[in-house]
């Protein structure tokens, strides 16, 4: 599956779908949306051909105009600032890409939004954008609900914090554990990732949570709770990054 970015001051955007991509270039190798015009196998009728502005993006029921996606998104950009600004600004090392995950209601209205990636690790400007991305209203997709998946990139501030590998810090996430298992509530969620900044002396700054899953109220902060008060391997007067999958 192929990712198109769309570029804008602050942020680079990309659309994608569960099982098409999206954008103004075609690709001869890639899968085209299905055309209800197209005859069966074996029939008379063959697809009519397709402009580039007709491309959709879909799921598995219905699909949906890319630039439509685009657009709703392009209506709450000042929001996304002021939760950049709210929540991480002075921090410009606060940066990275974030995926959400949409079920596209028949209405356009969706019914599922979750924060299924991110980069970011600050769980609070999660939330804020969690909230916007949950407020949206899309155009009604074709052929019934869809499901969508949109990322979003916020660029780094000032330095790039340096990346560094799960495994330089599982001694000390393994020590706990057992904290970070409290904070699940009724065992949910299974699966999450925690993504977050290691400062020199070895403490970190911030914490956010990504997960396929819906998040239990207070789930995120509670995870970084348990983060912040965790004493890591010192990055030597950077600033260090690290994703952590459970």
């Amino acid at each position: 599956m192929t990712n198109h970015r769309f570029e804008r001051p602050l942020l680079l955007l990309t659309m994608m779908s569960l099982s098409f991509a999206c954008g103004p270039k075609q690709d001869p190798e890639r899968p085209r949306a299905r055309d209800p015009e197209a005859g069966t196998p074996g029939g008379d009728k063959r697809p009519a051909p397709r402009s580039d502005d007709d491309v959709q993006i879909g799921g598995l029921m219905g699909t949906i105009d890319a630039a439509a996606v685009e657009k709703a998104f392009e209506g709450k950009m000042n929001q996304v600032r002021s939760c950049r600004q709210s929540h991480g600004g002075g921090l410009g090392y606060v940066s990275g890409t974030v995926q959400f995950f949409f079920v596209i209601g028949t209405d356009g209205i969706p019914t599922r939004v979750t924060l299924e990636k991110s980069e970011l690790g600050q769980h609070e400007l999660e939330a804020c954008l969690l909230g916007i991305a949950r407020g949206l209203k899309f155009v009604k997709p074709t052929g019934g609900k869809a499901e969508v998946r949109y990322s979003m990139d916020l660029p780094a501030e000032g330095d790039q914090p340096k990346t560094w590998e799960p495994s330089k810090v599982k001694r000390a996430m393994s020590s706990r554990a057992k904290e970070i298992a409290a904070c699940r509530v009724g065992g949910k969620p299974d699966s999450f990732t925690v993504t977050f900044y290691v400062l020199p002396q070895g403490k970190a700054q911030t914490a956010g949570v990504a997960s396929a899953q819906d998040l239990p109220e207070g789930f995120a902060a509670c995870v970084a709770k348990v983060i912040l008060g965790t004493t890591f391997p010192d990055p030597l007067g950077e600033v260090a990054r690290v994703s952590y999958e459970f």
